[in-house]
């Protein structure tokens, strides 16, 4: 995805998505995997944050990263 098309609509299907928020005044580019467990999607970290509670802007869903490969 060399150009995501960004979006303040939040993801609705599981899946791996960037995000992009405000952070000390800079943009910051995460990718996040979102979930649905039957209630709604929420971002799946330790803490399971529903996205409602997420300002920023979405891109995806993309390919899964890649498990490195060790040499």
């Amino acid at each position: 995805m060399s150009n995501p098309n960004w979006t303040t609509k939040k993801p609705t299907k599981p899946g791996w998505y960037w995000y992009r928020g405000e952070c000390d005044g800079h943009t910051v580019k995460v990718i996040h995997f979102i979930d649905d467990d039957g209630e709604g999607p929420y971002l799946a970290t330790s803490d399971d944050v529903a996205l409602n509670d997420l300002d920023g802007e979405w891109a995806g869903p993309v390919e899964p990263p890649l498990q490195s490969q060790s040499s």
